[in-house]
């Protein structure tokens, strides 16, 4: 018998005892279970319908009479506790004799007060308030803040005439006779109509806009809500007719297991919307349960309703199999709930989802099951690969041998994924039960005694799952099979000696027969040997790199303290050290470490981002760097490294994360010399509007037609307009984009209103000046420069000039950096025609202005690098001087340059 069955038998049984309630500690008590493991097959049953649940501490649950017949309002009061004394209240105007109280329901947007409203009226005519078909009128006041004679009229009615071609018009007062009228945000009322209800709630009677001698009577109870404050935003005598307010709390007032059945509901929903199942990741339902949700409810349901149609969407396009909603799919916002479960206060007390959850789309009363990513258990991959084998027709020795390899590697790949997800007991207990626990524990004692070796836990935690099962397999009626039981029984005789013991300890514990091929499998894990290599799988090293003395050091001591793993190299890099020489200690760290997966870089300046760029060259492994990082990325990064993840998974997580990070490299490396520059004018509403855009850049910019061209496409989505700027690339250098959202974060790009105002076109037109200036000065040089190319030089001088003045804060004018931009191409070519570069003249002023050093040294550090040269200390203070005096001249620049420019 299942647990959960087990669960739902004593509660039956003390129901006909006389005992109706009872608590998950005392269930757990009196079965001999785990009281977490109680709670949440308790929850399940309560989500299913099959038991009711009453609020306190301890909560307390019952068998569940007919709970489908139950008014919706009876269930929410069951499913969010926090609002029972909202419902009381409004219970209690409903049913006030002899037609009920006016109510006032008070709470912040989205906290549910429409639903709520619609949820009484239902109740008053399941309770015969109302008769069936009562009207249910909503009037949102807002909609005519700014006419306050309109909304009169669309409240009260309006007479023929009452003004200029008005008609004969009813009013929602009279729509609503016989029900209720709701009317929304009712502090937009002006006091007049406040005024104007008074006598209705008084005396039920009312006049339309325009009449004077006929009063009107309907039989209506009002329902009115707001967001503000009442006492500062309605009329004194208007609140003092409305006896009954009712709050309803915010989100963040209820508790996590009100927001847990709410994140239920809103997939469920979802699911029978779109007709299709719903298979939502354990993280991503832990990160809905945990995100700030400023608008409570009605923000919590828009977001999944976003997430659902991506993943809808993404299903029906074929990128996915399914509908599947994973952590990587949320938005930032969303996934930082992960960062705040350890924060909540009643996180550690909620038993949490641990498992996918598959959201059924059949509707009704069907709640989500419950499913372990895991138990895609060995039973089902040799199950699948026998299938395949025997398609392919492959038969005798070459389908042993095969089966023989895969059933290895299955059990190997088994253990080390499950060692990766169960971090220690406590995970292993939330999935596998007590009984099946304590016999693996027995299992693996005797084993060890028997084969007089030690097994890793990895191993252990591997056989339980796999017991558990096949437990579940036999109980359903699947049979469990090893299709090569005689290789393995011939292979491992003492494993499978201990095995046939093993098993005959099963069936006496279980009570149940196992097949004689289970024992084939529990020899797989008694044979299974962790030797060295296979626990130095290859992952994608971590290294840290910081300015000042241990700063980095001690980031990746914590790191690897919480991990409780050497799993983050340090490089310390004070802030006189030569970039050259930091940049050896950094190649030195990763080449021991590093490996075919890649590396990570996680640096504080975006000065650093260039060393990715020489990495890649010289170790021949992938090389990503993310800048700004703090400690909570660098401990993300690590976590995700030592779970498998690959060097690209791990960068574009972890970059979300960071405040501000670099894209890398500066420049394209072999990228070929381009004499012509490009606008490109993209729009998704087809390419004659692209055509549009190009004439008016035609017309009110100068251009010089021998070096530019503005090119129109029509893009559907952003993967396609990624596919037609690279083609582009390859033969022009695309300066500016124009389109509805940023296809390139290395291009600047201006939106389509700026550009059809006219508002963009000074900022372009200085940028078109910019770029022929740079394209007239590579052409001029190219007859002087003897050992430099000008037309691939001045890109990187530029990116190297652009990114010191970002560390530094102020904006790099072209105007101001051409000159420069001048004498670094001439010293380049004197530096590459074996010049020496003077150190002489220099009195060691430059060194005691530090961070402004610091920062220029490392920025020309890629220049150095990349042409095998070095810049002396001459020419490097005459640098610094430049930006010295640039940042006194833009002295109202924010109070980070002149920190880094006084001189």
């Amino acid at each position: 018998m299942k647990r959960i069955d087990l669960i739902y038998n004593t509660l039956c049984q003390w129901k006909k005892s006389g005992e109706s309630w009872a608590s998950a500690e005392e269930l757990a008590d009196a079965l001999g279970l785990d009281r977490a493991n109680v709670s949440r097959d308790l929850n399940r049953l309560w989500r299913e319908g099959k038991v009711q649940k009453r609020p306190g501490r301890p909560v307390r649950f019952a068998v569940a009479g007919n709970r489908a017949t139950a008014p919706r309002l009876d269930r929410l009061a069951a499913e969010q506790p926090s609002l029972a004394m909202a419902i009381e209240q409004g219970k209690a105007a409903l049913l006030y004799p002899p037609k009920g109280l006016p109510m006032l329901i008070v709470g912040e947007t989205g906290t549910g007060k429409s639903m709520f409203a619609e949820l009484l009226h239902e109740f008053a005519v399941a309770t015969g308030r109302f008769p069936p078909g009562a009207p249910f009128v909503t009037f949102n006041c807002a909609d005519y803040a700014n006419n306050p004679q309109l909304l009169l009229g669309q409240l009260f009615g309006i007479r023929k005439g009452a003004y200029t071609g008005a008609h004969e018009q009813k009013g929602l007062l009279e729509k609503a006779d016989g029900g209720i009228l709701f009317l929304d945000e009712v502090h937009r009322l002006p006091a007049e109509g406040q005024e104007m209800l008074f006598t209705f709630i008084d005396r039920g009677v009312y006049r339309r806009l325009g009449e004077t001698d006929t009063e009107r009577k309907a039989d209506v109870l009002l329902i009115c809500a707001t967001t503000e404050n009442p006492e500062s935003n309605l009329l004194k005598t208007f609140r003092r007719r409305i006896p009954m307010h009712i709050w309803l709390p915010p989100l963040e007032k209820r508790t996590l297991e009100e927001r847990y059945c709410l994140v239920m509901q809103f997939f469920q929903q979802e699911a029978v919307r779109l007709g299709k199942d719903i298979h939502v990741s354990a993280n991503a339902l832990r990160a809905f349960l945990f995100y700030p949700c400023p608008n409570n409810v009605g923000q919590l349901k828009a977001d999944i309703q976003l997430v659902c149609a991506k993943a809808y969407a993404d299903y029906v396009t074929g990128k996915k199999e399914n509908v599947r909603i994973q952590r990587a799919d949320l938005s930032f916002e969303v996934q930082s709930g992960l960062l705040l479960e350890k924060k909540h206060p009643q996180a550690a007390s909620f038993p949490l989802p641990h498992g996918r959850c598959v959201f059924s789309a059949h509707g009704g009363e069907c709640r989500p099951e419950l499913v372990n990513d895991d138990q895609q258990s060995i039973y089902d991959n040799i199950e699948r690969k026998y299938s395949e084998l025997k398609k392919q027709g492959v038969t005798g020795d070459e389908l042993d041998l095969l089966l023989e390899m895969d059933i290895e590697r299955y059990v190997s790949q088994y253990m080390k994924g499950l060692h990766r997800r169960i971090r220690d007991r406590c995970d292993l207990e939330k999935m596998i039960a007590p009984d099946v626990l304590s016999l693996t524990e027995a299992l693996i004692a005797y084993a060890e005694n028997r084969l007089e070796r030690r097994f890793p836990e990895k191993v252990m935690y591997a056989l339980a799952l796999h017991i558990q099962t096949a437990l579940n397999r036999l109980r359903t009626g699947n049979a469990v099979t090893h299709p090569q039981l005689n290789q393995v029984r011939t292979a491992y005789k003492k494993e499978f000696a201990v095995a046939l013991d093993c098993l005959q300890l099963m069936e006496e514990q279980m009570r149940i027969d196992f097949p004689i091929d289970e024992a084939g499998f529990l020899t797989m894990f008694f044979a299974h040997r962790d030797e060295e290599q296979e626990e130095q799988e290859e992952r994608v090293a971590v290294v840290v790199i910081m300015h000042g003395n241990g700063v980095a050091s001690a980031m990746a001591d914590v790191v690897n303290k919480l991990l409780a793993a050497a799993c983050v190299q340090a490089v310390d890099m004070p802030l006189d050290a030569d970039p050259k020489q930091v940049y050896k200690q950094v190649k030195a760290v990763l080449q021991p470490v590093a490996s075919t997966k890649g590396a990570l870089l996680l640096v504080d300046m975006g000065s650093l981002v260039s060393f990715a760029h020489f990495l890649e060259k010289e170790l021949a492994i992938p090389v990503k760097v993310i800048s700004a990082a703090s400690t909570p990325h660098v401990l993300e990064a690590a976590r995700k490294a030592m779970l498998g993840y690959s060097l690209v998974d791990i960068y574009n997580e972890v970059k979300t994360a960071a405040p501000y990070y670099m894209s890398q490299p500066f420049w394209e490396e072999d990228g070929a010399e381009q004499d012509r520059l490009a606008i490109v004018t993209a729009c998704l509403t087809g390419k004659g509007s692209a055509l549009a855009l190009k004439h008016i850049l035609e017309t009110y910019l100068q251009l010089d037609e021998q070096l530019w061209e503005i090119i129109p496409i029509h893009i559907v989505d952003e993967k396609e307009a990624q596919n037609r700027l690279s083609n582009i690339a390859k033969h022009v250098r695309i300066v500016a984009i124009v389109s509805h959202f940023r296809l390139d974060e290395r291009v600047p790009h201006f939106a389509l209103d700026e550009v059809l105002s006219l508002k963009a076109m000074k900022e372009i037109q200085a940028l078109v000046d910019d770029e022929e200036m740079y394209m007239h000065m590579a052409r001029e040089l190219d007859g002087h420069l003897r050992h430099l190319s000008s037309g691939r030089a001045i890109p990187v001088i530029r990116a190297v000039l652009a990114s010191i003045s970002q560390e530094i804060g102020f904006p790099s004018q072209s105007s101001d950096m051409a000159g420069l931009v001048l004498h670094l191409c001439c010293l380049l070519d004197r530096l590459l025609a074996g010049e020496p570069s003077s150190d002489a003249g220099t009195d060691g002023g430059c060194r005691e202005h530090e961070p402004l050093y610091t920062i220029v040294k490392e920025g020309l550090f890629p220049l150095e690098q990349r042409y095998g040269v070095r810049i002396g200390e001459n020419e490097l203070c005459h640098i610094i001087r430049f930006f010295s005096a640039r940042c006194s001249k833009n002295g109202t620049h924010k109070a980070s340059a002149s920190l880094f420019c006084a001189v």
